[in-house]
């Protein structure tokens, strides 16, 4: 479909667009193919989850023990993941 077409854009380019998302649209964003899974989920695109959270007013700090995008998932989405 189209969004293979989306994973096939150069990295400099995703980094950029992912920079502009609120953080459930980045957790949701990583549910939507195995490719953006993988590649937002690794270490090195921790700065994307930071820089989402950032954005948030009053939002307390990322909990010990849990990984931003585990974070954002615990207090955006709707269902308890236990």
């Amino acid at each position: 479909g189209k969004l293979s077409l989306f994973t096939e854009a150069p990295l400099d380019v995703l980094f950029e667009v992912f920079s502009n998302l609120e953080p459930l649209d980045l957790l949701r964003m990583s549910r939507t193919t195995k490719t953006l899974r993988s590649l937002l989920m690794d270490k090195s695109y921790i700065s994307v989850w930071q820089s989402a959270l950032e954005g948030i007013e009053g939002l307390p700090p990322v909990i010990e023990g849990l990984s931003e995008p585990q974070y954002v998932n615990l207090m955006f989405d709707n269902h308890c993941h236990v």
